[in-house]
């Protein structure tokens, strides 16, 4: 019973604190100066008031960006080993880690900056979308369009434009 009601009463403060911290409130931050708690509570509202909540937990390009990431630092492992193998620093399959897990991070976290830049990018556009959809229209008609099309086949009930 005290222990049921303890936990609903923490997560309630945890699902209310999630409402506030959230990646589309950065958006709002840079774009209008809004503190980060008024960010996060404007941008919720405006997508649940779009219905788009389905749309924005849906949303698949940090996971793209992270696998490109891996792909990245997995390339710049490879590289690293051939430069070491080329330099006499490799001799066998075991002497080979190090160079490679060297130039795995290096090149995971320097493809991780760069692809967080694109995220936010991508983000920002979303929330600019959701906020004034006939602007965009208007200045970039073909894009639009383009956006438009594939998002009502991505979802057909929550996408109502």
């Amino acid at each position: 019973g005290v222990l049921l009601c303890i936990a609903e009463c923490l997560l309630g403060c945890l699902e209310s604190l999630a409402e506030y911290f959230n990646t589309w409130a950065f958006c709002y931050v840079g774009l209008y100066g809004y503190t980060f708690m008024e960010a996060g509570r404007n941008v919720l509202t405006l997508f649940k008031s779009r219905g788009w909540t389905t749309i924005i937990t849906d949303d698949l390009i940090d996971k793209v960006l992270f696998m490109v990431s891996i792909g990245v630092g997995l390339i710049t492992g490879l590289i690293s080993v051939v430069i070491s193998n080329a330099r006499g620093l490799v001799f066998d399959a075991a002497s080979a880690g190090g160079p490679f897990l060297f130039g795995l991070l290096v090149g995971y976290f320097i493809a991780g900056v760069l692809m967080g830049v694109v995220g936010s990018a991508v983000n920002t556009i979303i929330v600019l979308y959701a906020e004034a959809p006939n602007e965009f229209q208007t200045n970039h008609p073909e894009l639009s369009t383009k956006m438009r099309t594939a998002w009502r086949q991505a979802w057909p009930v929550e996408f109502r434009y």
